[in-house]
């Protein structure tokens, strides 16, 4: 298979799991108001949460690792909420650092509001799944309109909640 990013970056992937049409809006560059509550608490999160490891760590424009704790690619998450999505999206850092970098590194995900964490191995059933996964969402978006909205759970804390529903 050729493995082909195209901006898919980790915002994109880890949207997607949880709302097509969120996915499709950071795909084409439609931005939500940055002032969304919920986005200056998830800022907040990252800026005092593990003040002592470096942060921050962007690789070719499509990874924003969160930080390395140790020898692990660790992703924070405010809650562990979208816990699967966050799998996927640290699985996705995983895969393209192995198949781009040629890196194999091992993930964590961390929850420190709620001082919970996972460690994540990149297995090839992962790999699999990273891989379907891309290829539906080339699909979804590539396409001229976004995917029509549907109510979910997610829409009440969702900063594009005026743009979908308003």
């Amino acid at each position: 298979m050729t493995r082909s990013f195209e901006s898919i970056n980790a915002t994109v992937f880890y949207a997607y799991q949880i709302c097509k049409r969120e996915a499709w809006f950071y795909y084409h560059r439609v931005n939500p108001p940055q002032e969304h509550p919920l986005l200056d608490l998830g800022r907040l999160v990252h800026e005092t949460s593990y003040r002592r490891s470096r942060k921050e760590i962007f690789v070719d424009q499509i990874l924003k690792i969160d930080l390395f704790q140790k020898e692990l690619v660790a992703e924070v998450k405010r809650s562990s909420r979208h816990r699967k999505s966050a799998r996927l999206q640290l699985a996705y850092y995983l895969y393209y650092l192995k198949h781009e970098k040629g890196l194999e590194l091992k993930g964590i995900l961390l929850f420190p509001k709620e001082r919970r964490t996972e460690k994540l191995e990149l297995t090839p059933e992962l790999e699999r799944q990273i891989e379907d996964l891309l290829q539906e969402m080339k699909q979804v978006l590539r396409a001229e309109l976004p995917p029509s909205p549907v109510r979910i759970p997610h829409c009440r804390s969702c900063s594009f909640l005026e743009v979908c529903w308003g």
